[in-house]
């Protein structure tokens, strides 16, 4: 089964009302675009949803997995070396499942195809006759050739009058990447305290273990067992080790700084567009400018997204 037929499958078993570029469209070529992208974006965000939490349990796995294998080397307690084998299974079935449910793949291209359909709604509205199939980035494509398909097969929309896209394109767009900014940028923060405080956690516990090094070699008895205090030590510097390895496995597959980059862009483009439209009007030549810079942007984030796949790592 190629991955179209796999979409319109997926399409007619999904149970959850699809979502609309446009309230009450009435026109049937419209209605047939707007029916496909609340296909590919609902169905989008479920498997974006499947993908994080696949993400999640890997991260937890893995430093589960670490700290086990830690309390194994370090604290002496040799029967965690029975956990370290079951979490190293509990990643392997993790990842097969994520192979099998294919939702990386399927969030992607799935995004992809519904953000296309919405920039041909919108050109559509606006009465330019274009096929957005027609201005696709090269990389789309090359990789996603099935998409280039949908979209060359839609229906030719003939709409009789040209319609302002100003409120319901460029401003609606620009306040969701707004927000979505915002959204990012909190991530991103909770992600840069947490590495702060493991940076300054660890630096804290190697001092220490200088100046309790250099304290149990200066001294000529030592009252107490030094090799309790190492133990410990390694314990704490191992975790955060941990700490490190799950904000690196789920917050970095989030790619977090590259997603604020896109909004801010975004942003701008829809705010250049909009300061253009209020000064010319809306011009064919300055929609066709948008949607190829949005088809841009787009393939962007496919792009550096692809390479965020569940990874199976010991």
């Amino acid at each position: 089964m190629d991955r179209k037929d796999i979409f319109y499958k997926d399409m007619e078993d999904c149970r959850i009302s699809f979502s609309h570029i446009a309230d009450n469209v009435t026109n049937p070529a419209l209605r047939e675009i707007d029916e496909l992208y609340g296909a590919a974006d609902t169905l989008s965000i479920q498997n974006a949803q499947k993908h994080r939490k696949i993400l999640l349990e890997l991260a937890i796995v893995g430093t589960l997995l670490t700290i086990a294998f830690l309390l194994y080397s370090a604290a002496a307690l040799y029967g965690l070396i029975l956990a370290c084998v079951v979490f190293i299974v509990f990643l392997y079935i993790i990842h097969k499942m994520a192979n099998r449910m294919d939702c990386h793949r399927k969030y992607l291209e799935y995004r992809v195809l519904a953000e296309t359909l919405r920039v041909q709604f919108f050109l559509s509205v606006s009465g330019i006759d274009k096929y957005v199939a027609d201005i696709l980035p090269w990389f789309i494509r090359m990789d996603i050739p099935w998409i280039e398909e949908m979209l060359s097969a839609l229906p030719k929309v003939k709409t009789g009058e040209r319609k302002s896209v100003l409120d319901c394109w460029i401003r609606d767009q620009k306040a969701y990447h707004e927000n979505a900014l915002i959204r990012s940028e909190a991530k991103k923060h909770r992600d840069d305290r947490i590495t702060r405080i493991v940076i300054i956690v660890t630096l804290f516990s190697y001092v220490f273990a200088v100046l309790f090094e250099l304290f149990v070699y200066s001294s000529s008895s030592v009252d107490f067992n030094a090799g309790v205090v190492r133990m410990i030590l390694k314990i704490v510097l191992g975790t955060m080790s941990a700490v490190s390895l799950f904000t690196g496995s789920y917050y970095g597959k989030m790619s977090l700084s590259n997603r604020i980059g896109d909004h801010r862009r975004m942003v701008a483009l829809y705010e250049k567009v909009e300061c253009d439209i209020l000064q010319n009007g809306e011009s064919e030549e300055l929609l066709i400018f948008l949607a190829r810079e949005f088809l841009i942007e787009n393939s962007t984030w496919y792009a550096y997204q692809n390479k965020n796949k569940p990874d199976f790592m010991i």
